[in-house]
């Protein structure tokens, strides 16, 4: 456990993938790309920042004993899956797959001309083997200065996930800090979507993340220009 104020990681020792259809950056190990020093965070698994050509994507596959949040930034998301269904996701909105007992799933880009940036997110549940389960929420973007929850499994609104983790989005700009309250035997792990802030003195950009180990002392994210921020909120330290 680090005994400063937080950790940060940076957006160059993030994982990588690239292929003639995919631009894949991982912050936890992933595939073909280990990290042995960050294999998650608690039951955060992933968080994966994808960049899918037009007409391409990930062909019908499996998975199991997972909570899955899909964060679409630009282009569009086309799922489908063994059990009939299908949802076209957009920015705006968040897609919600609960593996659970098992499913598979397609996860395309169905357009012709536009890439699919989005946000990926795994997480691990408290209890296997649930029934599947998938649904697309339509989301209120942040104002500056505030949280959005996404979804939690502790009861703070947004999608529900059998997590013992919240998940959030944040906005802050030159006008309007974000603030992270103390939160006594938890932790958090921030990851910046966009832009550029300060935190203590340090400048953390787009790519980049913040780690608390013990989250008890607040934090103040003061925008060096408009950032949008992820946040997990965990119990425990890790």
């Amino acid at each position: 456990m680090s005994a400063a104020p937080f950790d940060i990681r940076r957006d160059a020792d993030r994982g990588q993938f690239t292929n003639e259809w995919l631009d894949a950056r991982f912050s936890f190990a992933f595939g073909v790309w280990q990290d042995p020093a960050w294999p998650r965070f608690g039951p955060l698994l992933a968080i994966n920042e994808d960049r899918v050509q037009p007409s391409t994507g990930f062909p019908m596959h499996p998975h199991s004993d997972l909570e899955i949040l899909m964060l679409p930034r630009s282009g569009r998301i086309e799922h489908r899956d063994n059990f009939g269904g299908h949802a076209v996701v957009a920015p705006g909105e968040l897609h919600v797959m609960r593996a659970g007992c098992g499913i598979r799933h397609s996860q395309m880009n169905p357009s012709l001309t536009e890439v699919d940036h989005h946000f990926q997110i795994w997480l691990a549940p408290r209890i296997g083997k649930l029934t599947p389960h998938v649904q697309t929420l339509r989301l209120t973007p942040p104002s500056s200065g505030e949280w959005v929850v996404l979804a939690s499994g502790l009861g703070a609104g947004g999608a529900a996930i059998d997590v013992d983790a919240t998940v959030a989005w944040g906005l802050a700009d030159t006008h309007a800090a974000l603030q992270l309250p103390p939160m006594v035997g938890a932790s958090r792990y921030l990851h910046l979507m966009s832009g550029a802030l300060t935190v203590k003195g340090n400048r953390l950009y787009a790519g980049d993340a913040l780690v608390q180990h013990d989250a008890a002392r607040p934090l103040t994210l003061a925008a060096i220009s408009p950032t949008e921020v992820l946040s997990f909120e965990l119990p425990g330290f890790f």
